[in-house]
C-alpha cells in the first residue's frame, strides 16, 4: 500500500512540474552560446474593454509574461522583457518575439466547479511573431486554447506551444537573419 501511495505522489509531482515547460529545447549557436530572445507583449487592452476586463487582461498578461520568460529560460534561451520595439537591436543570435492577446474569455469558475464537462471554460487566443534582423517575421502564428480547469493552464499551454514553435524555427536554421 505504501508503494502505491509513493507512486501516486511521484506521478502527481511529475504532473505538476514535468508538464509545465517546453517540450523542445533551444538550439545552440555555432559558437555554443544561447540565443537571446527579447519579448514584447501586447495585452490587447482597448478602451472598449472597460475597467473590469482591462484588469483581467492585465492580470493574465502579467502572469503570461513571467511564465513565458521562465519557459524560454528553461528551454535554454536568454530571455528578457522589453516594453517597446525600440529596445530591441537585431544582432547575431538576437531575436524579438512579439506576443499579442487577441481574445480572452475568463469563463465562469463557478460553472467549472459545479457543472464540469467544459461548462464555464476559459479561453485565450494569441498571435505571435518572431523577428531576426529582417523586418519580415521569421515566424507568425495564431494559437488558441480553452480549458475547463484554470486560466493559468491555458496560458501555460499557449506559452509551451510558442516556445516549441520558436525552437523548431531556429533549429531549422532559417532564423539566422
Amino acid at each position: 500500500m505504501k508503494k502505491l501511495y509513493g507512486l501516486l505522489a511521484v506521478l502527481a509531482v511529475m504532473g505538476l512540474f514535468g508538464c509545465g515547460g517546453p517540450r523542445i529545447k533551444a538550439p545552440t549557436m555555432a559558437g555554443g552560446g544561447s540565443y537571446s530572445i527579447a519579448v514584447l507583449s501586447d495585452r490587447g487592452i482597448t478602451p472598449e474593454l472597460g475597467p473590469d476586463r482591462s484588469n483581467q487582461h492585465n492580470q493574465v498578461g502579467e502572469w503570461m509574461e513571467r511564465d513565458l520568460l521562465r519557459m524560454l529560460k528553461r528551454a535554454g534561451y536568454t530571455p528578457r522583457l522589453v516594453s517597446s520595439r525600440g529596445e530591441f537591436a537585431a544582432g547575431s543570435g538576437e531575436y524579438l518575439l512579439t506576443v499579442r492577446m487577441v481574445r480572452y474569455n475568463p469563463g465562469s469558475k463557478a460553472a467549472r466547479m459545479l457543472v464540469g464537462f467544459g461548462a464555464g471554460a476559459t479561453s485565450l487566443d494569441t498571435h505571435y511573431e518572431l523577428y531576426g534582423a529582417s523586418p519580415q517575421p521569421l515566424l507568425a502564428e495564431d494559437h488558441g486554447v480553452g480549458s475547463s480547469i484554470e486560466w493559468t493552464k491555458v496560458v501555460q499551454k499557449l506559452n509551451q506551444q510558442m516556445v516549441d514553435a520558436v525552437s523548431r524555427k531556429l533549429a531549422e536554421g532559417a532564423g539566422r537573419g
